[in-house]
């Protein structure tokens, strides 16, 4: 099978969650035996960069890449006012690239083609044209909720604009998702949004695939640890959060530390020692970064999709603290491998047990364990991927 995928931003290096999860969907095809064509947009906030991907993945797949710009430019976005598109996808197309990108697909016999996220999708008009096979969207999440959340937290003009900005970006988001042929869903969640909007599409869920670390685990780290790529406004406002706290949990706790990863997070967040909080910057290793702190701290409120950071942390046997919006995608029937708080008070509570009860981490940090291994296992992911290219779902 020779399927063609198509990125909004190169997976490598993988800045963030949506790299992560896009790269791991190109192991379940390798794994399965499929032959790669790999194709990515490049823009000014991600560019190509041949040298960020590992040999492994050059071996099996040389990667072509697309230059679109994508900045936000004023006039463009005030002319999108008097238009039904949305400005938050028509940024990513361009006509040029969408003919060099048809033209390569005309030389090529594929089998099918993924197109990663809702970003990708200006060009699926383009590639009807030239392709008959299936195009299938897998979506990282339901984006324009996202949205809908920014605006919500907004004020003013600023709030008005993203509404605007949410209410085009949903109905696109319908249009296009109940064109193609089928939907990659990164959890049981984003389907049952999918449906309840209308959408009539076949909807196969995909779960990230994640390996469980096999490594003898003590359980013996204490320090609260946060990482996210801080030019994410919801990082932003879960770190500002521990922060304000940390002061009133060291009351009980004097010896309690945060520690906090992310790229740019030396730009954005001051690190206070005296009180704490250390901030790390962007990491090598997020695994040996969980590892080496213990207790992942999450009170994010502004989520869709699945955090996979917390399948990493779950999969290394890290206890992990979140709200119900940040735990999405998990299944929490019954919560036993996950921690959900709310309110300070309730993460201070389960912060306070977590910190002192060695035997409740390693409860948690198992049960986490368990649940990777029974729901984002690679092989019955992999298999599922090529059946429904298959006609076989």
């Amino acid at each position: 099978m020779k399927l063609l995928f198509f990125t909004s931003k190169p997976i490598f290096p993988s800045v963030d969650g949506g790299c992560f999860a896009s790269e791991k969907f190109v192991k379940c095809l390798f794994h399965a035996g499929v032959e790669v064509h790999y194709a990515t947009l490049s823009t000014p906030k991600h560019t190509y960069d041949r040298t960020a991907f590992p040999a492994e993945f050059l071996e099996k797949c040389e990667p072509k890449s697309f230059s679109v710009n994508t900045n936000v430019r004023p006039i463009p976005a005030f002319l999108h006012l008097f238009k039904s598109a949305s400005y938050n996808c028509d940024r990513f197309y361009s006509a040029s690239v969408e003919n060099a990108l048809c033209e390569w697909v005309k030389t090529e016999s594929f089998d099918g083609i993924v197109l990663d996220s809702l970003y990708t999708l200006p060009y699926l008009t383009g590639l009807r044209a030239v392709f008959n096979g299936k195009i299938i969207v897998r979506t990282h999440n339901v984006e324009h909720q996202l949205w809908e959340q920014y605006a919500a937290d907004a004020k003013g003009i600023k709030k008005w604009y993203l509404k605007r900005l949410a209410h085009d970006l949903k109905r696109f988001e319908i249009e296009q998702l109940n064109t193609v042929d089928g939907i990659f869903s990164i959890s049981k969640d984003d389907s049952e949004i999918f449906r309840s909007l209308g959408i009539r599409t076949a909807i196969t869920e995909i779960p990230v695939p994640v390996s469980v670390l096999t490594q003898l685990l003590t359980f013996e780290g204490t320090a609260l640890y946060y990482i996210g790529a801080m030019d994410w406004k919801p990082n932003q406002q879960a770190v500002a959060e521990l922060i304000r706290w940390m002061p009133r949990l060291r009351e009980k706790l004097p010896q309690l530390e945060l520690h906090i990863a992310g790229s740019k997070s030396k730009v954005v967040i001051p690190s206070d020692e005296k009180n704490g909080i250390f901030v790390h910057g962007y990491v090598n290793s997020v695994e040996d970064f969980a590892l080496e702190h213990g207790i992942l701290v999450s009170p994010i409120h502004t989520a869709s999709g699945v955090r996979i950071k917390f399948l990493e942390a779950m999969a290394a046997g890290i206890p992990i603290i979140t709200t119900k919006v940040g735990a999405l995608g998990i299944d929490l029937n019954p919560p036993t491998c996950i921690c959900i708080a709310e309110t300070e008070a309730e993460f201070a509570q389960q912060i306070n047990t977590l910190v002192l009860d060695q035997n409740k981490r390693r409860e948690i940090g198992t049960n986490a364990q368990r649940y990777i291994e029974k729901n984002h296992n690679i092989d019955a992911i992999s298999q599922a991927i090529v059946e429904v290219f298959q006609g076989n779902t």
